[in-house]
């Protein structure tokens, strides 16, 4: 817990607090090399020959990388997977957070801070998200609504190496505003004549307890022919991972004058606290091949097939406060700090019968395809170079995300917060009797997604003798993409206690044990906290079930009373319907020209490019306008809503390289880049809803009973009116969105001062515009044979702004000169500092619960001011070891997510009073700093056989969100604790 006036906790903290397991697996990461070491070097120097050296594995890869990096053209970073099993992470985008200027996410969604990803999710280059993707320098995406690939669908092995483009040329395909990664498979041209090989591998979460497999298998082979060269290449990956997360959350601070023991006084007391459980479990895998031919050596053709398929399904299992803040109550005999904020203490309704909670069972499922086919066709002479390619990329995503919830009114809620983790709880026996729960609400949101892209380009360069300019590069793209969606929203409805719109909805039967099952929260943050109460929550089958009729199976148990005749209850909706239905088309078409030069006879020599790309984007959008349920609306009439938006770019960059010695080179950089908005917020479609509001709700129903009021004139129920109800438009879409855009500015200075170590500093700046913000208005619309009503709708508009500088130092460094054994000796160590300002309007700016604005520098989304990798690599003979540290301070996930945004009456003073003036609270949730500790080790057996022993959060690191308000000062709102995982594999090469 923190306060305004402490410190937070050492983020080096947790990893001194370890499993037993991880403390053996470390035993062995740093006792087992040196014994194999000192055993290899008896036994050579018993035979007496001369020692051979062959750098392979992990340094080979990073000597590879080394010289990418240096002999590139422009700013970037590169990973290097020469042979199989040089990339230990369990996917991409953990490998990606070890380059420097790389961070990662760990959410679901990053918007979303309640839902954390084990493996990570998105990746963020120099603080910003919007990363273009490339697979052989060629776009991709995933079915997702986004742009990108994502990079956790893709198996490592399918790799030849990762390239991170930080500054562009007018060469690269446009899209990178954070940069560009680069996804390089292997070709058969890599090897002469035939290589195979094969991975077998088990991996454990000791968390979930569950082993699961991984194994993948490579063959290629070229052939000398009076046809030419022909080379063949074949690639199969396949994994499956199973984790789980435990969390816990305290909900947001609200100001109180009349909290027992306190009256008159100003304290802090949360709405509530709450604990859920995930279990995570995908399958991915990967098909590749590749074929090339060169029929005469300045001609090539090159012909690749990729495929990537990822199933995912997770289920949680959550309880959820859903009470009344106004009615909340801390205990007399809690405990608060000099702030006035509740550390300790029992929180209850005393006006109510219990704090009105959820228990619900939560199903995802995801199941993601994308294959990409693609042509390159190659030539060049003495004067010039040619290349034409052709890329189909199709995609696909669809999933189900269920939710079936049970409710109760749990007397009260313990929480203690003055240890380094939380302690929350509730009546055990309560929870524990099947009596005490009544059926809540159903809850699905359903896609189907597809998209495709074809393009085609073409680049010429000519080179020139004996001039500054030693070449003149141009070409040409074209792309066209499609995508086809079908996405039902997330549709709620309530099935149980609650009213719902204009009827009221009873419970006809309590829920069967058997309808339920009992959660017992074993080995709950692996015993580090006391165990939460035990709860019900309904069976897997009732979410899972949604498409074979368990939705209904439910609604069977209860009984719909229809107030007033409307016919209004609530139904699932059929994804098929065409008003969830929308479709977009993007057709792209870029030209370019590029001039590198090079003054070779200066002192210093010098090289460079200068460019510029002129980009014209076509968008249509094609989606429906829904009306609300209600009659006075339009009972849930839909009409078509199509969108037309069109833009052009110009995109210059210069690229300069100043050779200070053979070892010491000096960049500079300066471009401006673009990136479209992402398809899933391109769409056309609208929702209106029409909602009687709290404060309206007693004029027309008994505030204890829920019972309908009756008119004494009629004897009827008194109807709502339409002014009666609060009509809006909540969307995240907008077809006439236009692209963000940077002008940046790089500079580094590089020293490669052997050939596997070197160290780099660079500064980098980014002012952005065009960035995404809400907005509110308000817009009439009207349903055919209804009269027109004034919506409020929210919606999403480019209009942000943000102002990025950084630097970035890194060093790699191998202890060659040391005497052996220790010349097996290396690091790789890299720091980065960013500096960020986010620009926002009054719609999207947080606002505290207490009605006051914030005195807050807003930073720009997932960017952490620090953030550092710290390696420690041991290679010598047949064994290399690598522990790596990855940290990163705060950043900011959200504002306003879900749980941290709602509407609050307050007295004039700011405390919470039930009879006080509503205001819209929106809260910043920041990650707190935090660290995770990686390892791995491997022999090789013999020139074929090697065998790792691989590890992931060998740390135990807690994730910790912090929640920001003004009096109350920051807090700790959620905490999360996953798996530490193991993996042991076989390798082979042949």
């Amino acid at each position: 817990m923190k306060s305004k006036d402490k410190v937070f906790e050492n983020p080096l903290g947790s990893f001194y607090k370890r499993s037993k397991t991880s403390l053996c697996v470390l035993g062995a990461l740093g006792m087992l090399a040196p014994a194999i070491t000192f055993a290899q070097e008896a036994s050579e120097d018993t035979n007496g020959d001369p020692e051979v050296i062959e750098v392979t594995g992990l340094r080979s890869s990073m000597i590879s990388a080394q010289a990418t990096k240096q002999n590139s053209n422009k700013i970037m970073d590169g990973i290097s997977a020469d042979d199989l099993g040089a990339l230990p992470d369990r996917s991409v985008t953990e490998t990606l957070q070890r380059v420097a200027g790389v961070s990662i996410d760990r959410y679901m969604s990053l918007g979303d801070p309640e839902h954390f990803s084990v493996e990570g999710n998105g990746v963020i280059v120099r603080g910003l998200s919007q990363v273009r993707s490339e697979l052989n320098g060629r776009s991709s995406f995933s079915a997702n609504g986004g742009r990108s690939l994502s990079f956790g669908d893709v198996p490592p092995e399918l790799l030849n190496a990762v390239n991170i483009y930080k500054s562009p040329t007018a060469d690269q395909v446009e899209g990178g505003l954070a940069g560009t990664i680069d996804l390089e498979t292997k070709l058969p041209f890599h090897n002469e004549g035939q290589k195979m090989s094969f991975s077998l591998e088990a991996n454990y979460g000791d968390m979930i307890e569950e082993t699961k497999p991984a194994y993948s298998a490579l063959y290629s082979n070229t052939w000398d022919t009076k046809n030419g060269k022909f080379g063949f290449l074949a690639d199969f990956a396949y994994s499956e991972l199973s984790t789980r997360n435990d969390s816990i959350y305290v909900r947001p601070y609200f100001s109180r004058d009349d909290m027992p023991g306190h009256e008159g006084d100003k304290v802090f007391v949360p709405r509530g606290a709450d604990w859920r459980t995930m279990h995570f479990n995908r399958e991915r895998s990967g098909q590749y091949v590749a074929m090339q031919w060169a029929p005469v050596d300045n001609h090539e053709f090159v012909l690749t097939y990729f495929n990537s398929n990822y199933d995912m399904r997770w289920d949680e299992d959550a309880i959820f406060v859903s009470n009344d803040i106004t009615q909340i109550s801390a205990s007399a005999d809690s405990v608060y700090d000099s702030n006035g904020v509740m550390q300790k203490g029992r929180l209850s309704e005393p006006a109510t019968d219990g704090i009105a909670m959820g228990s619900d069972i939560r199903v995802s499922t995801q199941n993601a395809k994308t294959t990409d086919v693609s042509f390159e066709y190659k030539y060049f002479n003495d004067n010039s170079a040619f290349k034409f390619s052709l890329q189909r990329v199709e995609a696909s995503s669809k999933g189900i995300d269920s939710t079936v919830a049970v409710a109760t009114r749990v007397p009260y809620i313990d929480i203690d917060l003055t240890g380094s983790l939380p302690s929350v709880t509730s009546d055990p026996a309560h929870l524990a009797n099947p009596d005490n729960y009544v059926w809540d609400f159903l809850m699905d949101n359903q896609y189907d997604n597809s998209g495709d892209m074809t393009t085609a380009s073409a680049d010429y360069e000519y080179f020139l003798e004996g001039s500054v300019v030693k070449s003149i590069k141009t070409g040409a793209r074209f792309s066209k993409s499609t995508s086809d969606n079908f996405d039902s929203g997330y549709n709620w409805g309530a099935v149980g206690n609650w009213i719902y719109n204009s009827g009221a909805i009873v419970s006809g039967a309590n829920p069967l044990e058997s309808d339920m099952h009992l959660n017992e929260f074993k080995n709950f943050f692996n015993g580090d906290v006391a165990a939460p109460a035990n709860l019900y929550a309904p069976i897997a089958h009732y979410a899972e079930g949604f498409q074979t009729g368990s939705y209904q199976e439910v609604k069977d148990k209860v009984t719909y009373v229809d107030w007033f005749n409307t016919g209004d209850t609530w139904q699932p909706r059929n994804l098929e319907d065409e008003q969830w239905y929308n479709s977009q088309e993007e057709k792209t078409s870029a030209v370019y020209v590029q001039i590198n030069y090079e003054f070779e006879d200066l002192r210093f020599p010098v090289s460079g490019n200068l460019g510029v790309r002129y980009v014209k984007t076509d968008n249509t959008a094609f989606g429906y306008l829904t009306f609300p349920l209600v009659d006075y609306f339009g009972g849930g009439a839909y009409e078509e809503r199509p969108a037309e938006h069109s833009y052009n770019n110009v995109l210059p960059s210069f690229n300069v390289k100043i050779e200070l010695r053979d070892d010491l080179l000096l960049r500079f950089a300066a471009a401006k880049a673009m990136t479209r908005p992402d398809f899933s917020r391109l769409r056309s479609s609208l929702a209106l809803s029409a909602n009687i509001p709290d404060d309206q709700r007693p004029n027309f129903f008994d505030p204890v009973t829920n019972e309908p009021l009756i008119d004494p004139n009629t004897g009827l129920p008194i109807t709502p009116a339409a002014e009666d109800y609060r009509i809006t438009g909540d969307s995240d879409y907008n077809p006439y969105l236009d692209p963000m855009t940077s002008t940046q500015f790089d500079a580094s200075i590089e020293w490669y001062y052997t050939d596997s170590s070197s160290m780099y500093l660079a500064l980098f700046t980014k002012d952005i515009k065009g960035d995404l913000v809400d907005q509110n208005v308000t817009e009439s619309y009207a349903a055919e044979g209804y009269p027109a009503y004034d919506y409020k709708i929210q919606r999403p508009v480019s209009e942000g702004k943000a102002k990025i500088k950084g630097a970035e130092i890194s060093i790699n460094h191998f202890f060659t000169s040391l005497p052996s054994p220790f010349d097996g000796l290396g690091f790789s160590a890299n720091y980065t500092y960013i500096d960020s300002e986010s620009i926002v309007n009054d719609d999207s700016a947080p606002k505290d619960t207490n009605g006051n604005d914030y005195d807050y520098k807003l930073p720009f989304k997932a960017i952490s001011k620090n953030a550092y990798n710290l390696v420690g690599i041991y290679q010598k003979y047949d064994v290399t070891v690598r522990l790596a540290y990855n940290w990163r301070s705060e950043f900011l996930t959200s504002v306003g997510a879900n749980g941290f945004s709602g509407t609050i009456p307050l007295s004039s003073g700011g405390y919470v009073d039930s009879n006080g003036e509503d205001i819209d609270w929106r809260l910043p949730v920041l990650n707190e700093a935090a660290g995770y500790l990686d390892g791995s080790i491997s022999y090789q057996i013999n020139d074929t056989f090697s065998v790792s022993l691989n590890a992931n959060n060998l740390s135990n690191t807690v994730t910790k969100n912090i929640v920001k308000q003004t009096d109350s000062g920051d807090h700790y709102s959620a905490y999360h604790m996953n798996d530490t995982r193991y993996s042991l594999a076989l390798t082979a090469n042949f």
